[in-house]
C-alpha cells in the first residue's frame, strides 16, 4: 500500500478507537478516595458570589396575555403601545376572504406599440455601440489588443442588430401609416 493510504487507515483506526473509548467512558466520577483524582489546590480565596441585582420597577408592569393566545402556541413578546401607534384589529374566526382590486386588462399590442418599443430598443442599442466604441479606443490607447478585439466583435454584433432593428422600424412605420389611412 502507498503511504497515504496507510496514513488514512491509521487515522480511521485512531478515530474509531477514540469514539469507542468515549462511548464506554464511565458516567459517574470515581470514588473520592481513589489516587487517580487529585483535588485542585487553590492558592487564593475564591471571590464572593455577585450580589443579586434587583429588577427595576418598570419590569413589574407587564401587559396581560389572553388565554386563547397561550393555547395557540408559544408566548409572544408584548410591547406597550406608544403615542400615535394604532392597536391591531383582533383576528376573527371564519373571516370573509379578502377582496382584491381588479387587475386591469393588458393593453393590446398594436403595431404602434411595437414601433415605439422597437424605436426605444434601437436608441438603447445605439448608445451601447457608442459606449463600446469609446471603450475600444481606450483599450487601444492602453495597448490592450485582446480587449480591443473583444470590443470590436461586440460592436460588429450590435451594429448588425441595429441594422435589423432599423429595417423593422421602416416596416412597422409603413404598417402604422396603412393602419391610420384605413381608419
Amino acid at each position: 500500500m502507498r503511504i497515504r493510504y496507510r496514513l488514512m487507515l491509521a487515522a480511521v483506526v485512531a478515530l474509531t478507537v477514540s469514539l469507542v473509548m468515549v462511548a464506554l467512558w464511565p458516567d459517574s466520577p470515581p470514588p473520592p478516595g481513589s489516587p487517580a483524582v487529585a483535588k485542585p489546590v487553590m492558592s487564593e480565596a475564591a471571590p464572593p458570589p455577585p450580589a443579586p441585582v434587583p429588577e427595576p420597577a418598570t419590569a413589574a408592569r407587564v401587559e396581560p396575555v389572553l388565554a386563547s393566545a397561550e393555547a395557540a402556541g408559544p408566548a409572544a413578546t408584548v410591547v406597550a403601545l406608544g403615542p400615535g401607534d394604532v392597536a391591531p384589529e383582533p383576528e376573527v374566526e371564519n373571516a370573509p376572504p379578502q377582496e382584491n382590486d381588479e387587475i386591469a386588462p393588458e393593453l393590446p399590442r398594436t403595431v404602434q406599440w411595437r414601433l415605439e418599443k422597437t424605436a426605444h430598443i434601437t436608441a438603447l442599442l445605439g448608445r451601447d455601440v457608442e459606449r463600446l466604441e469609446r471603450e475600444r479606443e481606450d483599450a487601444e490607447a492602453r495597448g490592450d489588443e485582446r480587449r480591443s478585439e473583444q470590443l470590436q466583435m461586440l460592436i460588429q454584433r450590435h451594429r448588425a442588430r441595429l441594422h435589423e432593428l432599423r429595417e423593422e422600424i421602416r416596416e412597422l412605420d409603413e404598417l402604422v401609416k396603412e393602419e391610420s389611412s384605413s381608419e
